[in-house]
């Protein structure tokens, strides 16, 4: 379930669409404020207005690349051409303003970097009646003083916290049964901070959704599931990464000032680190001046986000909390750099922590070469009760005090093949699924033995290394090799984990291509298997549990998705899988009718994986994110994700995109590439030859309508799926049935469940002649009856129609016919 707001702040959806022309929502990370936005949009709650959403710009953005955005995005809605750049990207913007008078409304999310953006839109409200604004921020700037005195505008800050009944809500969205005194207990401990709130539902729904707790174990839920959300949103932040024990130090006292920061260790600019943390958010100005000294500007953090740096950075870390302690080590610096948070638990001589870390990262340390030298400083230094019987600390000794053969000092003592199977996985975390493939490449043509002849030490290690090369398959994008090895890997592993890991990968694979026969005797192979102890368990168990959510989906069948992906929780950062969740989410929004949710979720979390977007993980995401945007309307976010791309699973988006935005021409273009037929992908065949049946009908030939939709029950039989028949707009349902083809789903019941693609409004605009022409051919004229009636010669008519046909989008006469009937033409 994404971890967004619910619909039920329809107390703050009445503030926006009261006032016309301004609303500033001011708010820090944890506010939920983009979010409220994005879901108040999603209600589409001005349809007579043209909506110009532009998310969030980078840190260090100019002015005029900003207002580039804005002038290129409002061309894009308006459906006009983008002028010369003659002038200022501002001036730009407002001369098509001027020139276009639709009634316009600018969606400005996170703006706080974009100088002198105050005085930018008060400019842009002069312009007229027809320009409406809704801005977020973190920063309170001066928006107050373009918000004063006008009866049509306002500034949302303090009401932007969960009420009691909006907590309430959330825990019925997520599945949990909640007394009121629970529910209070809550919103109070969160102070109804929006991020806060839903990362709690998310932790309850994930631990024990019927569990009763007590006051004191709600309090460690909610302060740990805290602690996880503030130091995330600190480890984010570009900014404060690097500074993130000055964090910690900053907030002992809760109240900030120029001369506190410059007194903090580590920091060699306090004047940045101030700016930095005044603009992440996290502090906010003192409402009175009795704290500074000197004049000073005073400010604090929120109580709870106070109360959690305390707690983070006490060097007695409540022991309840220990859990979320070794999370927070994930969250934070484990995330980019483990060999620093070793290097920091040493210092402390924290010696759980620095176990912890070893245990989660060995990989990541065995590349860098931290481990060596800084393991024998743990061994030095560890106390003898913690030396005995830990695994790890044995492993580590062995591996520190190892010598070659020529008694060269500190070699790593590890067989060439566990060599390999070590960088493949540092390859893997990367993201450099190429060159981990060509070091798979290099080893899988080694003849492969005869599983049954070997002892089972030998064909276990065998399974290892194939359910390796497997995995980098599977990654990569190569899914035959990929299917090849995981096959290997569950004969050669039997007996052990590998071979319930190889079952639930091949599952997935099978569940990826839209086969989900084959998939489902996988799920079933995966399941035959008994849970594994310790954390081993959650890495093993998302490739079945994804496999299980999409099989589900391709069945219409949410409910079990849901269950699956509930299971299965939110990616950690370590998920190797992690872009298949996203994608299984994303479908699961989509069928829920929830788009706006689901990109919002994906997004998020994207930040954290940016470094191994590549590879099949890249289709995945982009394939899932294209749709989402096309539900939203939002055509030209669909088209910078996945127009250039050539993957079968991203062909239906792509067909998609160009049937919706109203040219069936281009989407037959694409249904005829037979991608997903050389991939063996029958699923995504299914969907492409429904979009194709589509198409044909809209260029008015139906005989080749019929042919696809044939061909679309035909595959979608063959692969035990529903999902295609409703990835089409529902206003194509009529036509579809008019066909006399028998499908196997009632069409109407299931486009009004689930149905969720609408066209997306074209503008064309024609020159008077090009009009005129059209008009003609609605009236029956061809080239020669248009000439003799308009006095032109036939060519200038020929010349006339040929724009005419390009700017339609089509190639003949019926097809230009077809196509006006659609559009809006102006």
């Amino acid at each position: 379930m994404p971890r967004t707001l619910p619909l039920s702040r329809r107390r703050l959806f009445s503030v926006l669409s009261a006032h016309s022309e301004l609303a500033v929502i001011l708010g820090g990370p944890f506010s939920g404020k983009t979010t409220l936005v994005d879901t108040w949009l999603a209600t589409d709650p001005c349809p007579e207005w043209a909506p110009v959403v532009i998310p969030e710009p980078a840190h260090d953005v100019t002015p005029e690349t900003y207002w580039a955005t804005v002038a290129s995005s409002l061309c894009t809605s308006l459906g006009v051409d983008e002028p010369v750049a003659a002038e200022g990207s501002f001036d730009s913007l407002c001369s098509i303003l001027v020139r276009h008078p639709r009634p316009v409304m600018f969606v400005l999310d996170g703006v706080r970097s974009v100088e002198a953006i105050e005085d930018r839109v008060g400019q842009l409200l002069r312009l007229g009646p027809q320009v409406r604004m809704v801005v977020t921020s973190r920063a309170a700037g001066s928006w107050a003083e373009l918000v004063d005195g006008h009866p049509h505008r306002t500034i949302v800050g303090d009401d932007l916290a969960f009420t009691v009944d909006e907590t309430a809500a959330l825990c019925r969205l997520f599945g949990l049964a909640r007394d009121q005194r629970t529910i209070e207990w809550i919103t109070r401990r969160t102070e109804g901070f929006a991020a806060f709130v839903a990362a709690v539902c998310a932790t309850l729904r994930a631990e024990k959704p019927d569990r009763v707790y007590g006051t004191d174990a709600l309090d460690v839920l909610v302060d740990s599931t805290v602690d996880l959300v503030v130091m995330h949103a600190v480890a984010a932040d570009p900014s404060l990464a690097l500074s993130s024990r000055s964090v910690l130090v900053s907030a002992a006292p809760n109240t900030v000032t120029e001369s506190s920061i410059s007194a903090l260790p580590h920091i060699d600019d306090s004047d940045a680190f101030l700016t930095a943390l005044t603009e992440s958010g996290l502090i906010e100005a003192c409402s009175t001046d009795e704290n500074s000294t000197d004049g000073e500007t005073a400010w604090r953090y929120p109580e709870v986000v106070h109360r959690s740096l305390l707690r983070v950075g006490s060097a007695e870390y409540p022991k309840e909390l220990w859990d979320a302690r070794s999370a927070l080590i994930d969250y934070w610096l484990q995330r980019s750099r483990p060999d620093i948070a070793l290097e920091h638990a040493v210092e402390r001589r924290d010696w759980r922590c620095a176990i912890d870390i070893v245990e989660k990262n060995w990989v990541a340390l065995y590349g860098s070469g931290s481990l060596r030298s800084l393991g024998i400083v743990l061994l030095e230094l560890l106390p003898d009760d913690m030396t005995t019987n830990d695994r790890t600390v044995a492993s580590l000794r062995t591996i520190t005090r190892a010598r070659n053969k020529a008694g060269e000092p500190e070699q790593w003592a590890f067989p060439r093949s566990f060599e390999t199977i070590l960088r493949l996985g540092s390859l893997r975390m990367q993201g450099a699924y190429d060159e981990a493939m060509e070091v798979c490449d290099g080893l899988a043509t080694e003849p492969v033995p005869n599983f049954e002849t070997l002892d089972d030490t030998t064909r276990h290690a065998h399974g290892l290394k194939y359910l390796n090369f497997g995995t980098v398959y599977l990654l990569g994008g190569r899914t035959t090799d990929a299917g090849t090895m995981l096959r290997r890997a569950h004969t050669a592993g039997r007996g052990v984990f590998v071979e319930r890991e190889a079952a639930g990968k091949l599952a997935l694979l099978e569940a990826l291509r839209g086969r989900t026969h084959e998939a489902t005797r996988w799920i079933e192979e995966e399941l035959r298997h008994p849970p594994i102890m310790g954390e081993a368990e959650a890495l093993i168990r998302t490739a079945g549990l994804v496999a299980t959510a999409l099989v589900a989906l391709d069945r219409l069948d949410t409910g079990t998705a849901f269950r699956a992906l509930s299971e299965l929780g939110t990616p950690r950062h370590t998920e190797e899988l992690w872009a298949a969740v996203m994608y299984a989410r994303g479908r699961l929004a989509l069928l829920s009718g929830v788009p706006a949710d689901g990109l919002l979720y994906i997004d998020s979390e994207l930040q954290h994986f940016s470094h191994r977007l590549t590879g099949i993980s890249a289709v995945l995401v982009d394939a899932a994110r294209a749709d989402l945007h096309l539900a939203l309307g939002e055509a030209r976010a669909a088209r910078e994700l996945v127009d250039s791309s050539t993957h079968p699973l991203t062909a239906p988006a792509r067909a998609r995109l160009r049937l919706l935005g109203g040219d069936p021409g281009g989407a037959e273009v694409i249904v005829h590439r037979g991608d997903a037929a050389r991939e063996h992908c029958p699923a995504v065949g299914a969907e492409l030859a429904l979009i194709g049946s589509v198409a044909s009908l809209r260029l008015g030939r139906r005989t080749d309508a019929r042919r696809h939709l044939q061909r679309a029950v035909v595959l979608a039989e063959h692969a035990g799926v529903t999902r295609p028949f409703v990835g089409v707009p529902p206003s194509a349902v009529r036509d579809i049935l008019s066909l006399g083809v028998d499908l196997p789903i009632d069409l109407d019941p299931a486009m009004a469940e689930y149905g969720i693609f609408r066209e997306i409004r074209v503008v064309v605009r024609l020159t008077p002649r090009e009009r005129a022409v059209l008009d003609a051919l609605l009236a029956g004229g061809t080239a020669s009856t248009i000439a003799k009636e308009q006095f032109v010669t036939l060519n200038t008519v020929k010349t006339q129609l040929r724009s005419l046909y390009r700017k339609l989008g089509v190639h003949s006469r019926e097809e230009a016919i077809a196509q006006a009937h659609r559009l809006v033409v102006g």
